[in-house]
């Protein structure tokens, strides 16, 4: 099992994007956070699943239906989720 870590940046993406769903649609807030959740432990056992997004070895993962995926780079020693990125954002600038 791989240890995830979340940066600063990627905690603070979720908990953003959870409040501004909660103020449109609370049952939508609840399930991006259990996606991420999710997402957390399932990459923990299969790191290298998300798509390679760059030559850097950035990676992206999908949260389930949601238009939200976690940005990621892996090492032998970790997972470090970096962003959580709408994926119809210029997400691209925000690296």
């Amino acid at each position: 099992m791989t240890k995830v870590q979340w940066s600063q940046a990627a905690n603070e993406d979720l908990l953003n994007n959870a409040d501004s769903l909660s103020l449109v649609d609370f049952d939508l807030a609840f399930e991006l956070l259990t996606a991420a959740d999710s997402a957390n432990d399932f990459l923990a056992l299969t790191p290298r699943a998300g798509s390679l997004v760059d030559a850097t070895g950035l990676r992206k993962w999908r949260l389930g239906q949601l238009p939200f995926a976690l940005l990621y780079n892996v090492n032998a020693e970790r997972l470090l989720v970096l962003r959580v990125i709408h994926l119809r954002s210029d997400w691209q600038s925000l690296l």
